[in-house]
């Protein structure tokens, strides 16, 4: 009886040190690789940026909520604010490399423009929290009560915290690791877009109860005095500026809108369904549409849709992997 128990045991250890273990899929080599996040079957998707091909889907079953590509493009580290830390795995292998025990709260991960370093936003400790890539904690900066989007200058000297709740942002002298500026910002407002060269800061938002977000409110990005709001019904939520223009997505009217770079509004367009996120790349737009399932594709310079990728179910975020 003792040694069946004992069998029993080990066996049951195994098997937990065995999906602790679980590899995922390699994918295959390809120039640019597009990764779709999709949230509500804990599953990310890998496809190739130029054909569409579906490459690999990695089925997580953890409650992923984004992922960040370190400086050497192949290591996906995955969070998620119900996880107890974040989780590393390379994309070529589909083998875990590394797991950071950072406690549930993380709701957003930026790695440094310098590639030294990972900003995670912590909103259960209201902070800012800087790793290193070997998963060691270098520093943390107290910031608002949900600290969400998170933007920095070319550089990576200077980080930019909008909170979500508190109607604030904050800019960060990362060396400094301070908060040099707070201004106001609307309450819930979310997405960002950091115009360096024309000290602009672009920020979008959700909107609260019955009242919902219909502007682009455009700060200095130096002082954080307002400059202008611009209109983008309903609900700009995702930004991305290529040298076809600037892009914003508004999730609660699915539009992506046009403008140049003088700030001149030159189209619209719907794409998605209830969509959350885009990226920007090959003269394509690329956006998540979360209750479609899918990835629309629209060509930048004429703002047609031009393809419809199916991945997995409530696409939230993506990235743009660089292949061989």
């Amino acid at each position: 009886m003792r040694k069946a128990r004992l069998f029993l045991l080990i066996l049951g250890l195994f098997l937990v040190y065995g999906c602790e273990k679980t590899t995922f899929p390699a994918v295959p080599k390809r120039p640019q690789i597009l990764v779709s996040v999709n949230v509500n079957d804990e599953s990310v998707a890998f496809f190739d940026a130029k054909t569409g091909a579906a490459l690999a889907e990695w089925k997580v079953k953890k409650p992923i909520q984004g992922a960040a590509l370190l400086r050497d493009r192949r290591t996906l580290l995955l969070y998620g604010n119900e996880l107890d830390g974040v989780y590393l795995y390379d994309i070529k292998t589909g083998k875990a490399t590394q797991e950071w025990q950072t406690g549930k709260g993380i709701v957003h991960a930026l790695v440094s423009n310098k590639g030294d370093a990972v900003f995670l936003a912590d909103e259960r400790q209201n902070a800012i929290r800087i790793f290193k890539e070997n998963g060691q904690e270098a520093g943390k900066i107290a910031v608002g009560d949900k600290p969400l989007t998170l933007l920095q200058n070319d550089a990576g000297t200077l980080l930019y915290v909008i909170d979500f709740r508190n109607t604030k942002a904050y800019i960060i002298q990362v060396g400094k690791r301070r908060a040099v500026r707070t201004f106001s910002v609307p309450k819930f407002a979310v997405g960002g877009l950091l115009r360096e060269k024309e000290g602009e800061l672009w920020i979008g938002g959700h909107g609260s109860g019955n009242t919902v977000e219909t502007n682009i409110h455009i700060y200095s990005a130096s002082t954080g005095a307002l400059v202008k709001t611009v209109k983008a019904p309903v609900m700009p939520v995702d930004f991305a500026e290529t040298k076809e223009g600037i892009y914003v997505l508004s999730h609660g009217s699915s539009t992506l809108w046009k403008w140049d770079a003088s700030g001149k509004l030159e189209s619209s367009v719907i794409a998605g369904a209830n969509p959350f996120a885009m990226i920007g790349a090959n003269e394509r737009l690329y956006i998540a549409s979360y209750d479609s399932n899918e990835i629309y594709v629209v060509d930048g310079r004429t703002m047609k849709v031009i393809d419809r990728w199916k991945t997995g179910k409530g696409p939230f975020q993506l990235l743009m992997a660089e292949g061989e």
